[in-house]
């Protein structure tokens, strides 16, 4: 049986998944992403990985696909600057290739999700669409008249760095001030929950919130925030009605940026907390001046949290013919995808 390997590289997992060229995963494994070390250090630990896991299948296997946090260096198969992983620069594409001598199509990691969309998941008879994730980092996939957004370096999809704050109150990861991730993305809501709690006048109510206590304890999370605003705790309803400014402003921008027809919406914050996150974007949405084309349909992802998994399995079953140019690093082994 032929087969295919996914990559999902996250700033927190990363994720690796045989699968059937139909898409159906075989068997998944994980493990943390490496936290120290060099620019060789991720793609030696997904080798060993995969020698251990999958060596038994390697024969089968046609083509790997790899879906990673950004941003990216394309052409040469390489991740530089990431904004939530301390090994801010790393190889990926040409380690893999040497080691595991099978073609290896990479791409950013929302990039993928999108494609695997379009592939296997619900944008299969769409041809404008968006993927969203909401997660550690804020992230977007971009097709527009069934053609994948890539960019000349593979970064044509950062809309995390969308400037929803002119003020610029709070830095992103990147060092860019008043970027959508800095006040939406799982990393930083703590961080904008501090903020705001400093510059309100808090209720005596609010004052009794467990937000509250876990602010002054320094031990503020966006799981706490988000549990709490389930039980209707009203300081951290309060601050995700400001977190969901900022993501209704960063969904006006792509709406009227990309014109799609769908949006799917991913990542673990939108994944577990939908009535907190879409809902109040869809409300925010239908009432919008700002939008300058119809409302798309948006709703969370069917593919879950495999989303990524998929959509690198999806790039090495059917590679988009404009990425396929773009990787410099496959050389001859381009002429057999």
């Amino acid at each position: 049986m032929k087969t295919l390997i996914g990559i999902d590289i996250g700033a927190t997992w990363i994720r690796i998944a045989l699968s059937k060229p139909s898409g159906e995963i075989v068997s998944k494994t994980s493990f943390r992403t490496p936290r120290s070390g060099g620019r060789s250090t991720v793609a030696e630990a997904i080798v060993n990985e995969i020698r251990r896991s999958l060596s038994d299948y390697l024969p089968s296997v046609e083509a790997i696909g790899v879906g990673t946090i950004g941003p990216l260096d394309l052409s040469n198969g390489i991740v530089f600057n990431a904004a939530n992983l301390p090994i801010r620069t790393f190889d990926v594409a040409r380690p893999l290739m040497e080691e595991l001598g099978k073609p290896v199509i990479m791409a950013n990691d929302c990039t993928a999700a999108v494609w695997g969309e379009y592939v296997f998941g619900a944008g299969k008879n769409v041809e404008n669409l968006v993927y969203v994730t909401i997660s550690t980092g804020i992230g977007g996939g971009i097709i527009v008249d069934g053609n994948l957004l890539v960019g000349k370096s593979g970064n044509a999809h950062e809309i995390g760095h969308i400037v929803v704050d002119a003020g610029g109150k709070m830095t992103c990861g990147c060092g860019g001030r008043g970027h959508w991730e800095a006040y939406s993305s799982g990393a930083n809501i703590p961080r904008l929950a501090s903020i705001l709690i400093e510059e309100w006048s808090l209720s005596s109510l609010e004052k009794k919130s467990r937000v509250y206590e876990a602010y002054a304890s320094n031990s503020l999370s966006p799981e706490l925030i988000y549990a709490e605003a389930r039980d209707n705790d009203p300081l951290a309803l309060r601050i995700l009605s400001e977190v969901n400014k900022y993501n209704a402003a960063g969904f006006e921008s792509i709406i009227n940026a990309y014109d799609p027809e769908l949006i799917t919406v991913g990542g673990s914050i939108a994944l577990n907390n939908p009535e907190l996150v879409l809902e109040p974007i869809a409300s925010y949405l239908k009432n919008a001046k700002g939008l300058l084309t119809q409302l798309p349909d948006i709703r969370r992802t069917e593919l879950g949290g495999d989303v990524v998994l998929v959509g690198a399995i999806a790039l090495a079953a059917m590679p988009p013919p404009n990425l396929l140019k773009r990787l410099k690093y496959l050389g001859e082994a381009v002429k057999h995808l």
